[in-house]
């Protein structure tokens, strides 16, 4: 990691959640938070080791598991949360994942629900803890993750994936509208094409050379450029900005 290259915000006395935390671009996330003093409790599902060493290296970091397709066990996580840590000023919706490559044609309802609870419904169900206690601050900070599958469609078999990613930027738009007047913010950052763990069981080594070639940057993503964007978002540096979509793909997209 270029120590340079580090956003550097001051995030003392603010209690971020992030979910999805325990890998991958949710983990650097997580990392950024706490570089830059928030108090983090990161949420994972089946990434319970590394969530368990995030917390070891970080002290009054917290880690909660729980499955976000089942809102009983969201409700339960939220009550930890706020019985081990407080309220929650930050939350980063990153917890989401392509589930199978299937077309339309052979899209089962099953699947399609589950892709949905978890990339899109969860996100509202995580919001919903936590305006209340924003709302009595006047201060809060809700980051969404979104995709750029979310304007390209996806590749094939995605749309499972890409369209509860749609609905994602949906979500940020009306509960910008929503939260402003209270004064609390709500964005949302489209990572590109990122190295991550997903892409080993998802990309071919060819049709990431191919990406990598139609990028201008002239590389892929890596998980902390999402995270510097995601960082900036919450911090008062960002006041003003609400509603928005920030993409993070080294130009690979510009519309």
């Amino acid at each position: 990691m270029d120590e340079k290259r580090m956003i550097q915000v001051d995030l003392r006395g603010k209690m971020a959640l992030v979910t999805g935390g325990g890998t991958g671009i949710g983990l650097a996330i997580a990392e950024a938070l706490a570089r830059n003093g928030a108090t983090v409790v990161v949420h994972y599902n089946s990434s319970e080791e590394p969530a368990r060493q995030f917390v070891a290296r970080h002290p009054g970091a917290h880690a909660v598991g729980a499955d976000l397709t089942d809102p009983p066990q969201i409700e339960r996580m939220f009550e930890r949360i706020a019985q081990d840590a407080g309220d929650v000023d930050i939350l980063v919706n990153n917890a989401g994942t392509q589930l199978e490559l299937r077309s339309c044609e052979d899209m089962t309802l099953e699947l399609w629900d589950r892709a949905v609870a978890l990339n899109l419904t969860s996100a509202m169900l995580c919001a919903k803890h936590v305006i209340g206690s924003m709302k009595k601050k006047g201060w809060g900070r809700i980051v969404n993750i979104s995709s750029i599958s979310a304007r390209s469609g996806g590749g094939a078999g995605g749309i499972s994936y890409a369209t509860p990613k749609g609905g994602m930027n949906t979500l940020t738009k009306g509960l910008a509208k929503e939260l402003g007047p209270y004064g609390v913010t709500v964005n949302a950052v489209a990572p590109g094409v990122i190295l991550t763990a997903i892409h080993e069981k998802f990309s071919t080594k060819e049709s990431l050379e191919e990406l990598e070639k139609s990028t201008p940057l002239r590389r892929l993503g890596r998980p902390e450029d999402v995270a510097d964007a995601v960082v900036f978002l919450a911090s008062d540096s960002a006041a003003y900005i609400t509603g928005e979509n920030i993409a993070v793909n080294g130009g690979l997209r510009m519309d």
